[in-house]
């Protein structure tokens, strides 16, 4: 059964590390990275930085074979880049064990990926992969099969009283209804709607890891 993990690394662990060394403030959002036989086609938006600066720091990698400018939106650009046979580290540990990259950012010298795997067995083997090579990984979560939807993370009492919420204008500025008004709709305490919000917020925002920030 699949099995798709949250990790994060340091910049240097992966093989766009040098872009990011060299241009720090830069920030890059991995669209996919699925490996292909021998090579390993990746697609990934750019901000933050000039398109002349980052296709010279691209081109100059020595594991990068050729860069391509597919569109730009705004100040973001999104390349397509293939790699050569020097390509090694965390792109060899998926290459070996079948895994991909489903999406992820780095920024500030620090990545974050979520990375899915055919089953367990492929995912063991990945750290012990990782392990051997000293590729350091915290891992930020484990689903399976899947993610889970922002419904999937709230209990039921957390979700109702959330989008009732929303829904009343709790959120609005200025705001429609207060927390005396949504806990005389539940029949409960202030307090108590208070932490069912607070709750909720935070279960949905810790599984944001790869939104954008702004």
């Amino acid at each position: 059964m699949p099995v798709i993990i949250d990790v994060a690394l340091p910049g240097d662990s992966f093989a766009l590390s040098g872009l990011l060394a060299e241009h720090p403030d830069i920030h890059i959002e991995i669209e996919r990275l699925v490996p292909l036989g021998d090579q390993v086609l990746p697609f990934f938006w750019v901000s933050d930085g000039s398109d002349e600066h980052i296709e010279e720091a691209l081109i100059t990698q020595s594991i990068v074979e050729s860069v391509t400018r597919l569109t730009e939106v705004d100040d973001r650009h999104l390349y397509q880049v293939t790699w050569n046979s020097n390509v090694n580290g965390l792109v060899d540990a998926l290459m070996d064990t079948g895994g991909v990259i489903l999406e992820g950012q780095g920024q500030s010298g620090r990545w974050e990926l979520r990375l899915r795997f055919p089953d367990h067995e492929r995912l063991r083997r990945f750290s012990e992969i990782c392990t051997d090579e000293e590729i350091s990984t915290e891992v930020k979560g484990v689903y399976n099969p899947h993610v889970p939807s922002p419904e999937e993370r709230l209990t039921p009492v957390q979700w109702e009283t959330l989008t009732a919420a929303h829904r009343l204008g709790y959120f609005e500025v200025p705001r429609r209804v207060t927390l005396t008004d949504l806990a005389e709709r539940f029949d409960v305490s202030e307090q108590a709607v208070s932490q069912r919000l607070r709750r909720a917020m935070n279960a949905l925002v810790g599984g944001l890891t790869f939104e954008r920030p702004t």
